[in-house]
């Protein structure tokens, strides 16, 4: 089974990431032969959307599980809707995550575990009061 996991690092020993959409990492593993690939997230960067890009991009890469720390609502329909299964792991390598999925030890969620912009680092803010320098009126600095 393809196994795409949330990751702090790009080996299999690095930690499962406690957020989703703005892990550094994702680990594809084929639970089979404990094989991943790993990919940057590139969902990092993004202003707001994060979790859906990151569910969009684990539907194409053919994930039927994801395991993470966390899971906002927004990834969740997103992979909900894909049918890939998603299960909370903790205090785990991407290797643990795996083998705990395999040995069946693993709690699938039902839904989001945490709120919409839980992984949004500081400064991340959604809508502003439009009081910025541009004005709005082609003025340039």
């Amino acid at each position: 089974m393809k196994v795409i996991v949330s990751s702090t690092g790009n080996t299999m020993d690095s930690p499962v990431s406690p957020i989703f959409g703005r892990c550094p990492w994702f680990a594809l593993v084929d639970s089979e032969t404990m094989e991943g690939e790993f990919v940057e997230n590139e969902a990092t960067k993004a202003m707001g959307g994060a979790g859906v890009q990151s569910a969009q991009n684990a539907a194409r890469a053919g994930a039927e599980a994801a395991i993470s720390g966390n899971l906002g609502p927004n990834a969740s329909q997103v992979l909900t809707s894909a049918g890939i299964t998603v299960y909370t792991a903790g205090d785990m390598t991407v290797r643990e995550a795996v083998e705990a999925l395999k040995a069946e030890k693993l709690e699938a969620l039902a839904g989001p575990n945490v709120s919409r912009d839980h992984g949004k680092p500081a400064g991340f803010t959604r809508g502003g009061r439009g009081q910025g320098m541009g004005g709005g009126m082609g003025r340039r600095s």
